[in-house]
């Protein structure tokens, strides 16, 4: 039995069963290492009044309170969401530095934002292990930078926040260990010029907590309408205008009849302004807006695109797969490495490419069945995914650690 235990950190909210975003990871992981004897205990932003199997608590006894306020003054106060993210984020920094001891070993948390707790930690000896589920911060920046020049616009949300950037730079320099559990991740950290901690690649995925599904989808037969699917709230990370451009294009120059293109989600005003701008009027496309029910929009789809120039996950990709929708997904997505596992559930693109998207598009339209088959090894892939035997060697690695310590 170790002396030292490891301290489990997530931003996100508990629940009975579960976790928000990545705090599912942690719930899981948090319930592997109490069984060993490992964990100290895991801090959430909130729970409620109910009991998990291990030691958890909230960042504080107010969080609750203090997050109702904040949630009830925004919806007032025209306060844009990358501010009320950082004041979050520093709130939760601030409380969760009162929740860290000498006795911890290791804190292992999914949050990158912790700069108060971070320093605490290193005074105390305490080994930090991150797991961010998105790409290095400064890699985005520089991405969404470069896009927003390319397009003549100016958007700034979380990822292009420099206050909130300046934060993380200050956080991540306390950092021991980022584990890369996707491709991105761990290309991102290992080249950055901000980290100088040790990068290990442990490659896996939080599958999400879909009902069950047998269900087969019904892929449009020749003659039928066939229907292409985009669903995000679209930032210029989406990469949406980059599908607009390949579907003008298959409109002009193939103009294949029975095709049209569904946009769910709120699109931001500069990308819409620079989409109108440039592509209007558009033919066959569907803006949809905010979509309540995702699994009877994925159901209605043939085809579902992910041109994102970079995502951590995303869960849309996983649950077109859960519903066995073929999915055309760029490189730069952690999700197409779960689904093109095999022999391959799912077709990748190059970021920024449209004519690949266009030759994708047009792949599936012509070849109605092969598409099929697509969205079926892909809902194989995410049925037969083991996130348990994942959360297992996450484990093993934290508690070498903490022996090793």
């Amino acid at each position: 039995m170790c002396a030292k235990k490891i301290q489990v950190i997530s931003f996100q909210s508990l629940s009975a069963n579960s976790g928000a975003g990545m705090a599912r990871l942690g719930y899981f992981l948090s319930r592997e290492l109490n069984k060993r004897g490992l964990l100290k205990n895991f801090i959430v932003h909130s729970k409620g009044k109910f009991e998990t199997p291990f030691k958890s608590l909230p960042v504080s006894t107010f969080s609750r309170y203090y997050l109702f306020i904040l949630n009830s003054i925004i919806k007032f106060l025209p306060i844009p969401n990358h501010k009320f993210r950082l004041l979050q984020e520093q709130l939760y920094d601030w409380f969760c530095y009162f929740r860290i001891q000498k006795d911890t070993g290791i804190i292992f948390t999914t949050n990158a934002y912790l700069k108060r707790t971070f320093r605490k930690a290193k005074k105390l000896g305490i080994f930090i292990v991150l797991m961010p589920g998105t790409p290095e911060e400064n890699y985005i920046y520089d991405l969404v930078l470069e896009e927003n020049q390319k397009l003549g616009i100016t958007t700034v949300d979380a990822y292009t926040y420099k206050k909130r950037l300046h934060y993380f730079n200050q956080s991540i320099t306390h950092v021991d260990e980022v584990i890369g559990s996707m491709p991105t991740v761990y290309t991102s950290y290992t080249h950055s010029n901000v980290f100088n901690g040790n990068v290990v690649k442990i490659l896996g995925h939080m599958s999400p907590d879909f009902p069950p599904n047998n269900s087969k989808t019904n892929i449009a037969g020749d003659g039928e309408v066939f229907t292409v699917g985009f669903l995000a709230y679209t930032v210029i990370l989406k990469g949406l205008h980059y599908l607009i451009d390949a579907w003008q294009e298959i409109m002009n120059d193939d103009n294949p009849p029975n095709i049209k293109l569904r946009i769910g989600g709120s699109v931001e005003q500069p990308i819409m302004n620079y989409i109108n701008s440039h592509f209007a009027p558009l033919k066959n496309v569907e803006l949809a807006g905010p979509i309540s029910d995702v699994s009877n929009f994925m159901q209605g789809l043939d085809l579902f695109v992910v041109p994102s120039l970079i995502d951590g996950g995303p869960a849309t990709a996983l649950e077109a797969a859960h519903n066995s929708v073929p999915v055309i997904i760029t490189d730069n997505c952690g999700s197409a490495e779960l689904l093109s596992r095999g022999e391959g559930g799912c077709h990748v693109v190059p970021i920024k490419d449209a004519q690949a998207i266009k030759r994708e598009i047009l792949w599936a339209y012509n070849n109605r069945a092969a598409a099929a088959d697509l969205g079926k090894t892909g809902k194989e892939n995410l049925d037969n995914y083991d996130m348990d035997a994942y959360i297992s060697q996450v484990a093993d690695h934290l508690e070498q650690k903490i022996k090793n310590a």
